[in-house]
């Protein structure tokens, strides 16, 4: 009798372990969805009823929409956001392919260098990049006269202060993206005689639309939802995340905050979804067969590659360093003894 019960009971103990593990594991996604709800979902519900109510409480429809699209200065800043954003999204996807291209697709050197140069502005809140500039091209800046006549403080300020603060995330996006190539698809436009240009429009940038349209939606987002850059270097020129500061904080109107925020979050929202839509099809793509793609030499192409990857490692480093020792000077700009 014993010698039939026993074999039995280490199964018993593997299910009664395994009934365990799973409870655990469904205490710990309990307690994070509480947290989610009580951090995110809360107040999202407090922000958007605000936007539904007068100063007094009370529920008023979209009376305070109304007032804020009637309002010149408040329904600007959507097409100031708009603006601020699509010019940042489109000069940084170009910077990030081709920056994503020359690591991929080149034999120049120092590649994990440059990589790891492109990703230290992820580590960086957007305020430095643009305190840096103010640094570079304020008033006092001490190379103001780079501009040409130009003002920093307004769109162009946003726009490159925006550029180094959602470079790396753009180019990481893209150097994922590359990295999915299938090298065989080379091959064959090799094999038919087709040329490099006509090998990039019908392989690499076909290749890579989920990725470019992913990076997009990315960049839109982070851009659009931004406040420390518009902050520092906005000027008169306003813009949506700016705008919520400035009624919260500045007219103590709780409400009209509230419509702001929540016009904001509609385009980033939608972003968002858009993004997650493009992130399946784009796994839907992977493949276990494919084959990595080697680049081959080519000095001239190498050498604009190397080019270009200095100039923007060049051009981050000198925006960290420059925050980094302006942090040290006695009195910018008249004393820079540190």
């Amino acid at each position: 009798m014993t010698g039939i019960i026993a074999p039995a009971l280490p199964g018993l103990a593997v299910k009664e372990k395994v009934s365990r593990e799973d409870w655990v594991m469904r205490g710990i996604l309990l307690t994070i969805a509480l947290f989610l709800t009580v951090s995110i979902l809360l107040p999202l519900y407090f922000l958007m009823s605000k936007g539904f109510q007068d100063k007094d409480g009370r529920f008023v429809g979209l009376a305070n929409f109304s007032e804020f699209f009637a309002t010149p200065a408040l329904s600007y800043s959507i097409f100031n956001s708009l603006t601020i954003t699509l010019w940042t999204s489109v000069i940084v996807l170009i910077l990030a392919f081709t920056f994503a291209y020359g690591l991929t697709r080149s034999c120049m050197p120092f590649k994990s260098l440059f990589k790891g140069i492109a990703l230290v502005p992820i580590l960086m809140p957007s305020l430095l990049p643009a305190i840096s500039l103010v640094y570079f091209f304020g008033k006092q800046g001490i190379i103001s006269s780079w501009l040409f006549g130009y003002e920093l403080y307004g769109p162009i300020g946003i726009v490159m202060g925006e550029i180094i603060y959602v470079f790396p995330h753009a180019m990481t996006i893209m150097l994922i993206a590359m990295a999915m190539s299938d090298a065989r698809l080379y091959e064959a436009s090799e094999a038919l005689g087709a040329s490099k240009i006509k090998t990039f429009f019908t392989v690499t940038l076909p290749g890579m639309r989920y990725g470019l349209v992913s990076a997009f939606f990315i960049t839109f987002t982070l851009v659009i939802t931004d406040f420390g850059v518009p902050k520092v270097l906005g000027g008169k020129y306003n813009v949506l995340a700016t705008d919520v500061y400035k009624q919260v904080v500045g007219r103590q109107d709780f409400e009209m905050g509230a419509v702001v925020s929540i016009v904001l979050l509609v385009p980033a929202v939608l972003a968002f979804f858009a993004d997650r839509i493009v992130q399946r099809k784009q796994v839907a793509m992977l493949s276990t067969r494919s084959v990595p793609y080697v680049p081959k030499p080519s000095k001239g192409f190498d050498r604009t590659m190397l080019g270009f990857s200095s100039l923007i490692g060049f051009i981050i480093l000198a925006i960290l360093g420059m925050a980094f020792f302006a942090s040290f000077a006695k009195f910018w700009p008249y004393n820079l003894t540190l």
